[in-house]
């Protein structure tokens, strides 16, 4: 036998592609990617798909995917969702081919409001979950230059992947303004693709890069699987805080759209120091870490940690923490029910009910009808009278109810005109309460009827025009990130020095330089003045009242 011949070839999966891969999807995926590629991620796969033939040529990824060839020609979806959601459904076969390729884990990264990623990225997520493949999606919100329509179709799609993912990390570009100022364009467009980077990368190489205390995919799924929305933060640090400064950078991200673990039920923690004696992390420095995320977490949080070196980082100390697991808010939804000219409430009160001429129980389902929106200081006032059980048998529902057959009956209102030649009504004591009685339900019914007519006219609120709709979104959201950023400056101490070192007029962006002098004045120190006999006289000004006494 030769040499050759006790060579057995084994086809172990460690020979195979990697358990965990990064797909980018569309325009704004397959440039991260290509970031990504460049730049490095231990241990993963990376693959592309898009529905633009051109910009797959120019990627620099082996691995490729065309979607929709016959349904788009390769021409792209033309920022269409709907086109890139039934693209990656006629390419599904090529997808799940990729997918059965040993895959434990995926990333799926994406920029939402485009016709690609946001159409395609919860297909393709939905079948690598089908698989029971770990399915982690790291997306971008649009700048808001880019229009209200695409921030319309970028939260229409991001609901949809959340439900198709079991994580799911949110990078608000728009944050990277506020961070970073006023950016080119090439400049702001690399800045998304280097946190998208950066969030990937993150969550791939706690898993992927070999610590002492490791984390493994199982400590992963744990955390991620079905876990919703994620925060994660990264930070390096050194000197003799290192520890304190690291962890809190790092919980202090301003790039996600959240930065809060507050409620968190997992968080995986990664920390890794230099590889020297002296640069190792401490007992004490590991418990400074671990007690600030449990801080700010909450008691009931589980930390995994996961604890290494790398000669690179020298004396730096690099923290990563990835939080999951938080309770869903529930948004409150305001309904609005629209009731025409010729409706009452009775017509729209389901069920409906008889009515009762007792004032109290009238009282009682007004009450009950939340759906309105009466303003705060709208109130609806009963007198209550006392009834005898023998008025309420003798007197019936349908004696309220006006009958057109009745041609003889009259009705008196408080608003009515009353006749002089009227002969005036004798009341004696006996009958006082019970005409009183009548007086006060009939005031009563008037009164109520009169308020609701008038919240039925306030309703016309609802004709708005959708442009003037749009710009009240825009200034409205432009106004929530500016309290935001505002938040996220103050939590920072750098920030919080900036913040009160910096004028107001540097912040607000006025500029001081071609201020006038106090002694300058744009005011004639003369006037002209009509005298005596109506002749125009030029007149000087008192210097003591006009000019600056400075």
């Amino acid at each position: 036998m030769g040499e050759n011949e006790n060579i057995i070839d084994f086809n172990l999966p460690k020979n195979q592609s990697s358990v965990i891969k990064v797909i980018g999807i569309g325009g704004g995926g397959g440039n991260a990617i290509n970031y990504m590629y460049k730049n490095g991620i231990k241990g993963v796969d990376f693959a592309v798909c898009n529905t633009d033939t051109q910009a797959l040529e120019a990627s620099p990824i082996p691995v490729k995917i065309q979607l929709g060839e016959s349904l788009t020609n390769g021409l792209g979806a033309g920022s269409n969702p709907q086109v890139g959601k039934e693209a990656a459904m006629e390419s599904i076969d090529r997808i799940n081919e990729l997918l059965d390729s040993n895959t434990n884990m995926l990333f799926i990264t994406a920029g939402m409001g485009g016709g690609t990623g946001t159409g395609a990225a919860p297909v393709i997520a939905k079948a690598a979950r089908d698989k029971g493949i770990l399915t982690v999606g790291v997306v971008t919100m649009p700048f808001e230059t880019e229009g209200g329509r695409r921030h319309d179709h970028a939260k229409l799609g991001l609901e949809e992947l959340r439900a198709n993912v079991d994580t799911l990390l949110v990078i608000n570009n728009q944050k990277l303004l506020e961070v970073h100022g006023d950016l080119k364009l090439r400049q702001a467009f690399s800045k998304a693709n280097e946190v998208l980077n950066t969030a990937t990368k993150g969550i791939a190489e706690v898993i992927t890069q070999h610590l002492t205390v490791n984390i493994d995919l199982s400590d992963a799924r744990l955390v991620l699987q079905d876990s919703g929305t994620a925060i994660m933060g990264q930070a390096e640090a050194e000197g003799e805080n290192r520890a304190v400064e690291a962890v809190k950078n790092a919980l202090d991200s301003p790039l996600l759209n959240d930065n809060d673990i507050f409620g968190s039920k997992h968080v995986l923690l990664k920390i890794v120091t230099g590889d020297s004696e002296e640069d190792e992390i401490s007992m004490n420095e590991l418990k400074l870490i671990t007690d600030t995320i449990q801080k700010q977490a909450g008691n009931n949080v589980n930390i995994i940690n996961g604890v290494g070196t790398d000669p690179a980082l020298g004396s730096k100390l690099s923290v990563t923490v990835i939080a999951t697991g938080f309770d869903v808010k529930e948004e409150e939804v305001e309904v609005v029910i629209s009731i025409g000219e010729d409706e009452t409430l009775d017509s729209i009160s389901k069920p409906k009910k008889k009515q009762d001429s007792n004032p109290k129980s009238l009282s009682e389902d007004f009450s009950q009808q939340s759906m309105f929106d009466f303003e705060e200081d709208f109130q609806i006032n009963f007198t209550e009278e006392e009834i005898t059980e023998e008025e309420i048998i003798e007197r019936d529902v349908e004696d309220d109810i006006p009958s057109t057959h009745e041609e003889n009956r009259v009705v008196l209102l408080l608003d009515d005109e009353i006749d002089e030649d009227l002969e005036p009504m004798d009341t004696s004591i006996d009958d006082e309460e019970e005409n009183s009685q009548e007086v006060d339900l009939s005031f009563n019914t008037d009164q109520i009827e009169e308020e609701v007519e008038e919240e039925f006219v306030f309703r016309d609120r609802v004709k708005i025009n959708p442009e003037e709709l749009e710009e009240n979104e825009i200034a409205s959201r432009k106004r929530e990130e500016k309290l935001k950023n505002i938040s996220n400056i103050l939590r920072t101490p750098s920030g919080l020095t900036n913040l009160i070192e910096e004028p107001a007029f540097k912040r607000n962006g006025i500029d001081l330089d071609d201020v006038p002098h106090s002694s300058e004045s744009d005011i004639s120190s003369q006037t002209l003045s009509l005298g005596e006999d109506n002749v125009i006289q030029l007149k000087q000004n008192n210097s003591f009242l006009h000019d600056n006494v400075d």
